[in-house]
């Protein structure tokens, strides 16, 4: 048995780019975390003992909850990052209950300390409402107040993390086969599928046969997050694995295998069972896809619209993202059907499947080639690419929008009365008095006798004194000729109104639910 050490990180506070969870790194490791695999492995000597750490790295956007939560599952440790001068924001209370539903330690690092109106204590008291106690007042929550920036702090912290662990005993087996989970996953032009793992227990080698969810492979290429290519890797060591036969998803397990037969034989089971699991979900909640309910959903277009969705993004957790965060939006008038989720580049076979189905390509963080794109403006596909994930929910909640029917709705004017009528045949008008508001020329008008709707039209003509207006104010009397209408009694009651075209909102929307054809 070895010491492992397993970090996790959600960045509570910043932007990643500018974060300064990337400081700690650049800090820490500056050679890795020029990498973008996700992980990285620090060694850290403690008390004259070399000990490593593995970083695992998730986005701070809140679009990528679920990533965040996945890895506070595969983690052993907790580091809750928090700026000494914003003190506690919506997503450190996000971060700590992903670590605290995974009953996993944390750690609080105090970040910014040398900024002016940093206030360290005042964070502190903040923590409080999280139920983290710092030790010094009495609690078990570690705090080391740091400077990711200027690098004041980060051995404390480092330290603090190794002195944790022992106290924790975290312990793995590195002599039996290699088992661990995929941190991240995305498909290589050259390459073919990319994993990132992370080895739990167990050592991972080159030429090992294993299952990896619903895939399954030999190992051909074990490299770390500097790039550099290694032959081997043991508990608490993170890697980029080839030799899938296809992309696996973000917190799938994998499983090295004595044989490729059994390796393929435990892909297929877990294939069987998530297709198994996703249907019985999908029939519980009333998703379930058949060719009726198709033919339905196709028939009832005045109350159920569908919109055919291909998500493509440069790795699976991104895909996995994304979907997470289109399924937040209303879907109660305008279902998301999501034909493909995958990771890797937008296709042409792509472009035939959302032509053959009417659908929209949106893809995160790829560029189509010229080919591509060509093929899908001769088929007429929209194919929309993002580097900000905000856009991309904006753009797709649009068309949504834009799948409604435009409802008219009346935006009132105002009321008059009729208090004579004058003239004979078709010259008769009706002398008025506008109670509120005001009349317009051109405007709707419903004339009411009593609660009855005698007549709806236009007004037709507007006469004030002698003089033909466009409007009249309220207080004041003018003649009133309506389109087609000449019965006018006293006592009639005019209401002037607007008929206004307006686009319909998704929370307006009556319920559906979300279809997920892929899954099928």
């Amino acid at each position: 048995m070895k010491p492992t050490f397993f970090m996790f990180r959600v960045d509570t506070a910043l932007p990643l780019q500018n974060s300064c969870w990337l400081n700690l790194l650049q800090y820490c490791c500056p050679t890795s975390c020029l990498q973008a695999i996700g992980a990285y492995n620090v060694d850290v000597e403690v008390d004259g003992e070399k000990k490593t750490i593995c970083f695992l790295d998730t986005p701070g956007h809140e679009a990528f909850s679920a990533m965040r939560a996945r890895g506070a599952r595969v983690t052993d440790l907790a580091i809750i990052i928090v700026a000494a001068d914003d003190g506690v924001q919506p997503q450190t209370r996000e971060a700590v209950s992903h670590a605290q539903a995974a009953e996993v330690p944390i750690v609080v690092a105090i970040n910014k300390i040398d900024k002016p109106g940093a206030d360290v204590e005042r964070t502190k008291q903040g923590l409080l409402e999280l139920n983290l106690v710092p030790e010094e007042w009495g609690g078990n929550t570690p705090m080391v107040p740091i400077s990711a920036k200027k690098g004041i702090g980060i051995d404390d912290l480092l330290q603090t993390v190794c002195w944790v662990a022992e106290e924790k005993q975290l312990m793995a087996n590195s002599s039996k086969l290699a088992a661990g989970t995929v941190i991240e996953a995305h498909l290589d032009k050259k390459k073919g599928p990319v994993a990132t793992l992370l080895v739990q227990a167990g050592t991972l080698h080159v030429g090992n046969v294993m299952s990896c969810g619903a895939c399954f492979g030999k190992v051909r290429i074990l490299s770390n997050a500097a790039g550099s290519t290694i032959t081997e890797a043991g508990p608490s060591i993170a890697v980029q694995m080839i030799g899938l036969n296809a992309v696996p998803q973000a917190g799938d397990e994998f499983q090295v295998h004595p044989s490729e037969s059994d390796a393929r034989a435990a892909a297929s089971e877990a294939s069987e069972e998530l297709r198994a699991a996703r249907i019985a979900e999908m029939s519980t909640t009333g998703s379930m896809v058949t060719l009726s309910s198709l033919a339905t959903m196709d028939e009832d277009v005045d109350t159920l619209q569908r919109m055919n969705l291909i998500i493509k993004g440069d790795t699976s957790g991104v895909v996995e993202a994304i979907k997470g965060a289109l399924q937040q939006l209303p879907q109660e008038s305008v279902v998301l059907r999501y034909l493909l989720n995958a990771a890797g580049d937008i296709t042409v076979s792509d472009v035939d499947l959302a032509a053959a189905s009417g659908g929209m390509i949106v893809g995160f963080n790829l560029n189509p080639d010229e080919t591509v794109q060509s093929h899908a403006k001769r088929l007429g596909v929209t194919i929309n690419t993002y580097r900000v994930i905000y856009n991309l929910i904006d753009d797709v909640k649009a068309a949504m929008e834009g799948k409604l029917r435009a409802v008219q709705e009346k935006l009132h004017l105002g009321q008059a009365t009729v208090k004579a009528v004058f003239g004979t045949g078709k010259k008769r008008v009706a002398g008025c008095l506008v109670d509120e508001g005001k009349l317009q020329k051109g405007a709707q008008i419903e004339v009411l006798r009593g609660k009855q709707v005698v007549h709806t039209g236009k007004v037709a003509s507007l006469r004030r004194i002698k003089d033909n207006v466009e409007e009249v104010q309220s207080g004041l009397e003018c003649g009133v000729g309506a389109e087609d209408f000449t019965s006018w009694q006293a006592d009639d009651v005019i209401n002037c109104f607007l008929s206004v075209t307006k686009t319909q909102r998704l929370e307006d929307a009556k319920a559906a639910t979300a279809v997920d054809v892929s899954s099928l």
